[in-house]
């Protein structure tokens, strides 16, 4: 057991969020839709099925989804900026 999921649940969750993620990945760059309207929904089910309180299920999703812009964008301005594709004075502004 792992966090209190049997071995098996732990890697069905691993591996459904690997596939989301890709899925997500795809769909934002090819689309240009948020990762957010397909991770929060599958988040929501992950989390069920770990046994996470229905009270906290839908926070602790939304908080996920936003958690993981953090990184995203930190790495997106690293990119842009490496470019010369950011406009510093605008920042200092």
């Amino acid at each position: 057991m792992i966090a209190g999921l049997p071995l098996q649940d732990v890697i069905e969750l691993a591996l459904l969020l690997i596939g989301v993620g890709a899925l997500s990945g795809f769909l934002a760059g090819v689309f240009g839709i948020g990762g957010g309207a397909i991770l929060v929904p599958v988040l929501y089910e992950c989390f069920r099925v770990a046994g996470v309180p229905l009270e906290v299920r839908m926070p602790l999703c939304i908080g996920t989804s936003l958690a993981i812009i953090i990184p995203t964008s930190i790495r997106s301005f690293q990119a842009h900026y490496k470019r010369g594709a950011v406009d510093t004075e605008i920042l200092k502004v």
